[in-house]
């Protein structure tokens, strides 16, 4: 019987990242091979006596998630697809496979409708020597072999360009199967910083992909707020429904050191203490968002956005809503991102708390912004 309950729990957890195996994993079986006269690849995974897993097919790329159950005595894995879509919860898709003394595995595919189709699997063996969409030779090699074969032929389509100030210039594409939106950088710098640029953020792209094939409906839209030959600072939301078709969203606040490309903290860029700024998530750094930064910002957004505040018909009261908030960069200053959980989802998603750039003219890191 299907444990609807363990089936969820699987899709919430799976990983979306490329990293090939979970530390916890006790096995992991990659497949390929055919159902019927179709090509797939498929990825079974045992989590503490636990077993789930997905296939797809090569051509159309989306996973489909099953529940398993595993025969040890006869080396045999059946395998369940249920419909959640409807509320008797009827099975729709049934594969039995069997595994040899060479570790190939065959066996059937019973549809909804009835029909059979054969089933011929074997393991995934990569040499990293056939042809690959993805040239990053860093990325490849993270790639779990499910990932690797099914972004081995994606393909991408130039969609527009951009041009920003100093010269610099990027290239909107797509990933043509999962609509995908990423971009490069193709001028503006020289062409090994060009490269370095891309393949970092390429790894964030990869896992759009990977995520777009394994959720539904998954969508994502990238702005680039901001981008110097210094900083390129960027805001991607992105949004999938459930198996149950319950609609999940997020977004990703990326600043970026286009020198030594490392992420940038805000108190890299904006430094309202007198003593000399602290590690990243030391005792020092918390007793200054509490005790500095929360404080004048309040202050500041107070004196400066009273109208607003008004209008908004949300309380900003409390200075703790100030402490910790997620920030992108802009032309006009670096705008705040309230996310505490004192505010309601109306109120955080607001993105008119700009600290501008000449209100804090002697905060801001002069390295990075010495023309301000």
């Amino acid at each position: 019987m299907i444990n609807f309950k363990n089936l969820l729990l699987f899709l919430l957890l799976y990983p979306l990242s490329t990293i090939s195996v979970l530390a916890h994993a006790e096995k992991v079986y990659n497949l390929e091979g055919t159902i019927g006269n179709q090509e797939i690849i498929m990825e079974i995974r045992n989590i503490e006596g636990y077993y789930s897993g997905r296939y797809c097919f090569r051509d159309k790329k989306k996973s489909i998630y099953l529940e398993i159950e595993y025969d040890s005595i006869a080396s045999r894995f059946k395998m369940l697809q249920p419909s959640l879509e409807t509320k008797n919860q009827q099975i729709f898709e049934q594969i039995v496979i069997t595994e040899d003394s060479l570790h190939n595995w065959s066996g059937e595919q019973k549809t909804a409708d009835g029909n059979i189709h054969k089933v011929f699997l074997y393991p995934i063996k990569i040499t990293h020597s056939e042809p690959h969409s993805i040239k990053n030779e860093k990325i490849k090699k993270t790639l779990s072999p499910y990932n690797y074969c099914l972004l081995s032929d994606i393909k991408f389509e130039l969609t527009s360009t951009q041009k920003f100030k100093k010269g610099i210039k990027i290239e909107w594409l797509t990933e043509t199967g999962s609509k995908t939106k990423l971009f490069r950088v193709v001028d503006g710098f020289s062409s090994s910083k060009m490269t370095e640029i891309n393949n970092y953020l390429e790894q964030f792209f990869i896992n759009d992909i990977i995520n777009a094939y394994s959720y539904k409906n998954y969508q994502n839209k990238i702005n680039i707020s901001y981008f110097t030959p210094n900083i390129i600072s960027i805001v991607e939301s992105k949004k999938s429904y459930t198996i149950n078709n319950n609609l999940t969203t997020s977004v990703m606040y990326l600043t970026l050191d286009l020198k030594t490309l490392e992420k940038l903290n805000l108190e890299d860029l904006l430094w309202l203490g007198d003593e000399k700024t602290p590690r990243n998530g030391s005792k020092e750094y918390f007793i200054y968002r509490r005790e500095v930064f929360g404080k004048k910002i309040k202050k500041y957004v107070h004196d400066s956005y009273s109208k607003k505040i008004d209008e908004s018909k949300c309380s900003f009261s409390n200075e703790k809503i100030f402490q910790f908030p997620d920030f992108y960069l802009s032309q006009k200053g670096m705008v705040l991102m309230l996310n505490n959980y004192l505010l309601s989802d109306k109120c955080k998603k607001q993105t008119w708390i700009v600290l501008g750039y000449n209100d804090f003219s002697s905060k801001w890191n002069k390295a990075y912004f010495n023309k301000k």
